[in-house]
C-alpha cells in the first residue's frame, strides 16, 4: 500500500520541527504539487505561492507561530495571495483540493477560518505597519512576542510600506521584515526601487554578500548570540562605499541583512534561527523565484500569477515538458471589452493615455500596451501615486484613463478628491471588479466605490449594461470636462453589433440620461405596468430575465436602464415615481450610500413619493468566497430573487392605504 504523503501528517506547525532535512525537502515538493493541482483545478494564485514554499517552511520551523492570541510568535503577510504554504502547515492541507470553493478555504488569510491567520488581507503594503503596531502592543503589555512580516510581489514600493518602514526604525525591540524579492510584482516590476534591487542582484557587492552568507548559514552553531549581527556589520563597513541595498534601510534605523537564497532550505533555517535573537528591527532580503519548482510557471510568472483553472498535458516539471491550456470560459468578459474600447478611443484621440497599478493583465491593459505602448504606464503597486500622476497628466491637457480594480481605488481616495475632483480635472477611472468578484472573496469585493465617489463635486458616475454602452461611456467621458468613474464587474459582458450600434454612433449619449424601453435591452408597458425596475449597471441581464419570468406569471414590469448614478435623471424619476406604484432599484453595490440611496435622496429633495421604493443591493455583511453567481443568489440579486422581491413589493403596495411606511430594503 502506498504510504500517505508526509504533508497529510502535518496538523500544526510544530509537527515539522522533528523532521530531518531530507524530509523537509520532500515536504516542500509535496506542497508544491498540491498547490499546483489545486490551482489547476480551481484557479487561484500560483506562481507567488510556489516561490515561497521553502521560506514558509523555514519560518514555521524557526518560530512558534501558535494560534492567535497564544503565540508566542506572530506572522503577518503583506500580499495575502502568498499564504497557501502557510495554510498547508497550519492544518488545512487536506482541504486544498477545494481551495476557493464555497465552504472551503479561502485564497487569502481569513482569521475566521483559522487562528493562525492574524489579519484578513488582500491589499499590498499593509503588513509592516500592522507588524509595528503588534510589536508596540506586545512591548506595551510587557511581553516579547516575536513579530515577523513577509513582504512580497514588490509591495515594498507601496507608499504605506515606506511609512511603516519609517516608523519601524524607531522600535527598540525585535521585529523581522522579510523582503521576499522575486524580481517581480504581480506583473513586471516597476519603478526606481525595483531597478535598485535589480542592480544589487548583479553587483559585485551582492556576490560578496552571497559568498559570505554561503560560508556562514550552513555553519551556524545553535548558541552564537549576536555574532552574526557583528559579522554582518563588519562586512557592511568594509563595503559601505559600494552600492548596496542596505544603505536605505540602515539610514532608517533598520538592520539590513542579505540577499540570501530563498530556496536554500537548510540555509534559511540556520539564518532565521540566528537573527531571531537580534533585538532590533531587521530587514532580511530573501531572493526567491516566482513559480519555482515548475518550469512552466517559472518561465511565465505573470501568466501564472492568478490563472483560471487549466489543463496540463505532459510534465510541468521540465522545460518544454508539457502543454497548458487555461480555461477561458465562454463569451467575452468586461475586462476584454474595456481593453478593446480603450484601444478604440485612443486611436481616435491622441490625448488618451492609460495607467494601471501593477495590474496590466487584470485590467486588460496588457492588450493596450501591445497596441500603443508609448501611451501605457504601469506604476507598480502604487494606486495613490497613479491617481496623483494622472491628475498631473490631465493638467497638461492629456486625457488619462486609470484602470483600477474597484477594491483598490479605495486606497487612493484622498488623491481622487484632492488632486482630481478638487482641481476639476478630467481623469477617467475604469473600475474593474465592481460588485461581487467570486472566488477571491470579501477582500476584493468592489462594494463601496459609489459611496465615496458620489459625494465628490463634479464627479460623473456611469455603469454600462453591455459592450455598446461601455464604448459610449468612454467616448462620452472624453467629451466631459469632469472626472468620470465607469464601473463594471468580473463577469461576461453582453455583446453587441458594433456595425450597427457603435461605429456609426447613431445615438449619442447625454450625461445623466436614463433610458426606458430601449428596443434591445429594456422593456416598457406604456403606463400599464404593475411595477418598475430601475437597474444600475451590469445586473441588467438578471433584471430582464426576471421581467420575462414575471411576464410569464402575468405580472407586467417596466425596466429602466439608469446608466448614471450621478447625475440623476430627474425627469425619468418623476415619471416612474407615482403614488401606489412599486419601484425597485437594483445595483451590484452596497445598499448603504449606493444608487438606491441616490434615488431616495433625489426623490425626497424634489418631493417625489418614496413610500413604494424598494432597494435591492449588497447587504451590510461580508459575503465569503464562492462563484459570483452563487454570491448574487445568496443576496437575492439573481433573477429568481428579483422576481420574489417584485412580487413582495406589489403585495405590500396592495396592502397599503393611508399609511406610508419607510422605504423597504431587501436584505437576505
Amino acid at each position: 500500500m502506498t504510504p500517505a504523503p508526509l504533508l497529510d501528517s502535518i496538523r500544526k506547525p510544530a509537527d515539522i520541527r522533528g523532521l530531518a532535512p531530507a524530509e523537509l525537502e520532500s515536504l516542500a515538493g509535496q506542497m508544491r504539487q498540491r498547490i499546483f493541482e489545486a490551482v489547476s483545478t480551481n484557479g487561484g494564485h500560483l506562481a507567488s505561492n510556489l516561490g515561497v514554499v521553502e521560506l514558509t517552511i523555514a519560518l514555521h520551523y524557526c518560530y512558534d507561530f501558535g494560534p492567535y492570541p497564544g503565540g508566542p510568535d506572530w506572522l503577518m503577510f503583506d500580499v495575502g495571495h502568498q499564504c497557501y504554504p502557510h495554510k498547508m502547515l497550519t492544518g488545512r492541507a487536506g482541504q486544498f483540493g477545494t481551495l476557493r470553493k464555497r465552504g472551503s478555504i479561502a485564497g487569502f488569510p481569513v482569521p475566521e477560518e483559522s487562528p493562525y491567520d492574524l489579519f484578513a488581507v488582500g491589499h499590498a503594503g499593509t503588513a509592516i505597519s500592522t507588524a509595528v503596531g503588534m510589536a508596540r502592543g506586545s512591548q506595551q503589555q510587557g511581553k516579547n512576542n516575536h513579530v515577523v512580516a513577509v513582504v512580497g510581489d514588490a509591495s515594498i514600493v507601496n507608499g504605506l510600506a515606506f511609512e511603516g518602514l519609517n516608523n519601524a526604525g524607531t522600535l527598540k525591540r525585535q521585529m523581522l521584515i522579510i523582503l521576499n524579492d522575486n524580481g517581480m510584482s504581480i506583473s513586471q516590476p516597476q519603478g526606481a526601487f525595483s531597478e535598485y534591487l535589480e542592480r544589487v542582484r548583479v553587483s559585485t557587492t551582492y556576490e560578496e554578500f552571497k559568498r559570505f552568507s554561503e560560508k556562514i548559514v550552513h555553519r551556524l552553531p545553535t548558541t552564537v548570540g549576536h555574532a552574526i549581527e557583528h559579522a554582518w556589520d563588519a562586512l557592511c563597513s568594509s563595503v559601505k562605499s559600494a552600492m548596496w541595498a542596505g544603505q536605505m534601510f540602515e539610514a532608517m534605523g533598520i538592520k539590513y541583512m542579505g540577499p540570501i537564497d530563498g530556496h536554500d532550505l537548510p540555509g534559511l533555517i540556520n539564518f532565521l534561527a540566528e537573527i531571531k535573537h537580534v533585538d532590533k528591527p531587521v530587514v532580511l532580503h530573501v531572493k526567491t523565484q516566482k513559480g519555482n519548482g515548475y518550469e512552466i510557471t517559472k518561465n511565465e510568472p505573470t501568466k501564472f500569477h492568478s490563472p483560471a483553472a487549466f489543463r496540463v498535458e505532459g510534465s510541468p516539471l521540465v522545460q518544454n515538458g508539457c502543454r497548458v491550456e487555461i480555461n477561458k470560459g465562454t463569451g467575452k468578459n468586461w475586462t476584454t471589452a474595456f481593453a478593446d474600447a480603450a484601444i478604440a478611443v485612443a486611436k481616435r484621440d491622441s490625448r488618451v493615455v492609460t495607467l494601471t497599478a501593477a495590474m496590466p493583465d487584470g485590467t486588460g491593459l496588457s492588450k493596450f500596451e501591445k497596441e500603443i505602448p508609448e501611451r501605457f504606464i504601469d506604476t507598480g503597486i502604487c494606486e495613490s501615486h497613479l491617481v496623483a500622476m494622472a491628475a498631473g497628466m490631465a493638467k497638461t491637457g492629456l486625457r488619462p484613463i486609470a484602470a483600477v480594480y474597484s477594491t483598490f481605488i479605495q486606497r487612493a481616495f484622498d488623491q481622487v478628491w484632492q488632486e482630481v475632483a478638487l482641481n476639476k480635472l478630467p481623469v477617467i477611472f475604469a473600475l474593474d471588479r465592481a460588485g461581487y468578484v467570486g472566488d477571491d472573496g470579501a477582500v476584493h469585493h468592489g462594494f463601496c466605490d459609489l459611496a465615496f465617489l458620489r459625494p465628490l463635486p463634479g464627479m460623473t458616475l456611469i455603469a454600462p449594461t453591455d459592450e455598446a454602452e461601455l464604448n459610449r461611456a468612454l467616448r462620452l467621458s472624453l467629451k466631459l470636462d469632469t472626472a468620470v468613474a465607469i464601473r463594471y464587474p468580473r463577469d461576461n459582458v453582453p455583446t453587441c453589433n458594433f456595425e450597427e450600434e457603435v461605429l456609426p454612433e447613431l445615438r449619442e449619449q447625454a450625461s445623466g440620461e436614463w433610458e426606458l424601453g430601449k428596443s434591445r435591452m429594456l422593456i416598457r408597458h406604456d403606463g400599464e405596468a404593475d411595477a418598475t425596475l430601475v437597474v444600475y449597471g451590469a445586473l441588467a441581464g438578471s433584471v430582464l430575465t426576471a421581467a420575462e419570468l414575471l411576464s410569464a406569471d402575468g405580472v407586467k414590469v417596466d425596466v429602466v436602464d439608469a446608466r448614471f448614478c450621478k447625475p440623476i435623471d430627474g425627469a425619468m424619476l418623476a415619471r416612474v415615481l407615482r403614488p401606489g406604484h412599486p419601484v425597485l432599484t437594483v445595483e451590484d453595490h452596497s445598499l448603504e450610500n449606493g444608487f438606491g440611496s441616490a434615488v431616495l435622496e433625489y426623490a425626497n429633495s424634489h418631493r417625489l413619493p418614496t413610500d413604494q421604493i424598494t432597494r435591492l443591493g449588497m447587504p451590510d455583511r461580508m459575503i465569503v468566497h464562492m462563484t459570483r453567481k452563487e454570491q448574487l443568489t445568496e443576496v437575492g440579486l439573481d433573477p429568481a430573487g428579483i422576481v420574489s422581491s417584485v412580487k413582495q413589493a406589489i403585495e405590500r403596495a396592495g396592502e397599503r392605504s393611508d399609511v406610508a411606511p419607510m422605504p423597504a430594503e431587501r436584505y437576505v
